[in-house]
C-alpha cells in the first residue's frame, strides 16, 4: 500500500513539473526568448523626395535683372554626395550661361553643404570663378527645395554683386534617384565649348572611352593640356556622372599642376539636328576650374 501511494505521489509531481515547463516554455516564446534569432529589423527609411533635395542635375532656363539690366539665362546645377568620416557632405556646381550663349564663358559656381535629406541647408563654402577675369570671389547661400521638384539656389557675392543669383532648377524627367550613372550615355566622341574662366577654348574635341577616360590632342590657355582625366558613374543619381582631371605644370596655364573635381551629365539636346547635350564642371579645391559643353 505504502509502495502505491507513493508511486501515486511520484506521477503528480512529474506532472506540476511538465504543466510548469510547458508554461515556462510559452512565456520565453512570446517574450522573444529562448531562441537565437528575434523578430527581423525595420527596413531603413528611404529619403522622400517629394520633401528633401535629392543629388544629381538640375536645368534651368528664365530672366532675371543684374544691376537693374534684364537678361536671359541658361542655368545648370549639379548636387554630388561625398563621405566624409561619418557625414554626407554635397558638393554643388554651377554653371551661368549669360543670355543663353553657350559659346561664352560661363559663371562658374562651386561649393558644399550639408544638403542630403534635408528641405533646405546654408553653404559652409561657397566661390564663383566669372567668366570675365580669373579672380576668384568667396561668398554665402543656401539651397532650398521647393515644390514640384524644384531645387532653388540663392546665391550672394558682398565684394561683386554682379554674381548673386536666385534661381529655381529642375531635374530631367528621365532622371532616376538612387541610380547608377550611365557611362554609356557619354562613351564616344564630343566636340564643344571648353571654358577656363578667363576665355573659352573654342571648339574643343574630346573623346571619352568606355571605361569613362577622357583624352584629347588639344590644349588651352596656351600650354594647358589635360591628364588622367575621368568620369565615372554616381550611385546617386541616373543622371550624374563624378568628374576628376589632372592639369601638369606649364608656364602661361593658371590651373598648371592642379587636380580637379567635379560633376558631368548628359541631357536632350535642344539644337537641331542632336540628341545628346553633355556638361562638363571641375574646380580646384579653391574654386578654379574648367567647365564644357558640347552636343551631337
Amino acid at each position: 500500500m505504502l509502495n502505491l501511494i507513493l508511486l501515486k505521489h511520484t506521477r503528480l509531481k512529474l506532472g506540476l513539473m511538465a504543466v510548469l515547463f510547458i508554461a515556462l516554455m510559452t512565456l520565453l516564446s512570446a517574450c522573444g526568448g529562448g531562441g537565437t534569432s528575434g523578430s527581423p529589423s525595420a527596413p531603413a527609411p528611404t529619403p522622400n523626395l517629394s520633401v528633401f533635395m535629392a543629388p544629381g542635375a538640375y536645368e534651368a532656363e528664365g530672366d532675371v535683372k543684374v544691376n537693374n539690366i534684364p537678361e536671359t539665362y541658361l542655368w545648370v546645377a549639379m548636387l554630388l554626395p561625398t563621405k566624409q568620416g561619418n557625414t554626407t557632405v554635397t558638393n554643388f556646381y554651377g554653371l551661368y550661361y549669360k543670355n543663353k550663349d553657350i559659346t561664352q564663358v560661363p559663371n562658374l559656381y562651386s561649393g558644399s553643404g550639408l544638403f542630403t535629406n534635408v528641405t533646405s541647408a546654408s553653404f559652409t563654402r561657397l566661390s564663383v570663378y566669372p567668366n570675365t577675369t580669373a579672380v576668384l570671389q568667396t561668398g554665402s547661400g543656401t539651397l532650398s527645395k521647393l515644390g514640384n521638384g524644384l531645387v532653388q539656389a540663392q546665391l550672394s557675392f558682398p565684394d561683386a554683386d554682379r554674381y548673386d543669383r536666385t534661381i529655381a532648377a529642375s531635374a530631367p524627367s528621365n532622371a532616376t534617384y538612387n541610380t547608377s550613372g550611365n557611362l554609356k550615355s557619354v562613351t564616344g566622341s564630343w566636340k564643344g565649348q571648353w571654358s577656363y574662366g578667363v576665355s573659352p577654348a573654342g571648339e574643343f574635341s574630346i573623346n571619352i572611352s568606355s571605361e569613362g577616360d577622357i583624352s584629347t590632342s588639344l590644349n588651352f590657355q596656351g600650354f594647358c593640356v589635360l591628364t588622367e582625366g575621368k568620369l565615372a558613374p554616381s550611385a546617386n543619381s541616373s543622371n550624374l556622372l563624378t568628374f576628376t582631371l589632372k592639369i601638369p605644370d606649364a608656364t602661361q596655364c593658371l590651373l598648371g599642376n592642379q587636380t580637379l573635381n567635379g560633376a558631368a551629365f548628359v541631357t536632350a539636346s535642344p539644337v537641331a539636328g542632336k540628341t545628346q547635350r553633355l556638361y562638363i564642371a571641375g574646380v580646384t579645391t579653391d574654386g578654379r576650374g574648367i567647365s564644357y559643353i558640347a552636343d551631337r
